[in-house]
């Protein structure tokens, strides 16, 4: 069995197939065919090399695309939201179902947040490491997480959108129906344009040694120094923001009360995420 086949079957346990591998392997062979001496190493080191580095820049470019593809869905969710708070004489809204339009509304309140601080936390990693050749399994694995996370909750905010225009249809004018279902759909064929490079950075097994970073380093300097390094403080601390900053947005409403209550519900929202994806999210470690 020569060099290229031993390389073509490495490439193939890393999860580098199809016509990449054959490329590869070409250039190797017309590489050993030049300086049948060259110290290429075991086939297995340099297939893993190889894996290393494409799974580096597959792994950062899913990060950026899962932002982009957030931010558009993210003009699409609030067009429609806006249009709903400036239509004009509408009816008592009613769902269908009310058990199904309580889920709407639960999704279009959640998902987006959990899609933004994933989407920001990934392509804050992507840009952080934008300049090193090749990540660390642990680094690559987070970035995936965050990726995927964002892309899944981006899709369910739509869902949850689509779901909320659906239920409340009889309640609501055509325009503003046809308008919902629009943005949803927009919306979920940016999100679902974006899967495919998240799917293929995945496949790609990356295999260096080294732990991940939390989001101390991601944030950096943002984080006063009393804070870093201490995950739950810190997560208390942003909950406070949160909640002081949606009981402003209630007190400049003219209704401190329940803005008061919203930023209660934002905070606890915060310390139960922080609870349930810290160390999936790579915010905390222990």
């Amino acid at each position: 069995m020569s060099y290229g086949d031993d390389l073509a079957r490495a490439l193939g346990r890393v999860g580098i197939g199809g016509g990449l591998r054959r490329r590869i392997v070409a250039e190797i062979a017309d590489h050993l065919a030049s300086d049948p001496s060259a110290p290429l190493g075991p086939a297995d080191a340099l297939a893993r090399r190889f894996a290393d580095e494409l799974g580096t820049s597959r792994s950062r470019r899913a990060a950026f695309a899962a932002f982009a593809a957030l931010a558009l869905a993210g003009v699409a969710f609030t067009v429609a939201f806006v249009a709903l708070a400036a239509a004009r004489d509408l009816p008592r809204l009613h769902a269908r179902m009310p058990l199904l339009g309580e889920l709407a509304a639960g999704l279009t309140i959640l998902a987006p947040q959990l899609a933004f601080v994933a989407g920001v936390l990934a392509a804050l990693r992507a840009y952080r490491r934008r300049h090193d050749d090749a990540l660390s399994a642990a680094e690559a694995a987070l970035l995936h997480r965050r990726t995927a996370l964002a892309l899944v909750a981006g899709l369910a905010a739509m869902c949850g959108l689509a779901l909320l225009v659906f239920e409340y249809e009889a309640s609501l004018p055509a325009w503003l129906t046809t308008l919902g279902y629009a943005c949803a759909a927009a919306g979920g064929a940016a999100v679902a344009a974006a899967a495919p490079a998240t799917l293929a950075a995945v496949r790609v097994r990356v295999s260096a040694a080294g732990e991940a970073d939390d989001v101390f380093a991601d944030l950096g300097p943002l984080v006063p120094a009393g804070l870093r390094g201490r995950p739950w403080p810190f997560a208390r601390a942003v909950a406070v923001l949160v909640f002081l900053a949606v009981t402003a947005a209630g007190v400049a409403q003219a209704d401190p009360f329940d803005g008061a209550l919203r930023g209660l519900v934002e905070a606890a929202a915060v310390l139960g995420g922080f609870a349930l994806l810290g160390r999936y999210l790579g915010l905390r470690r222990e």
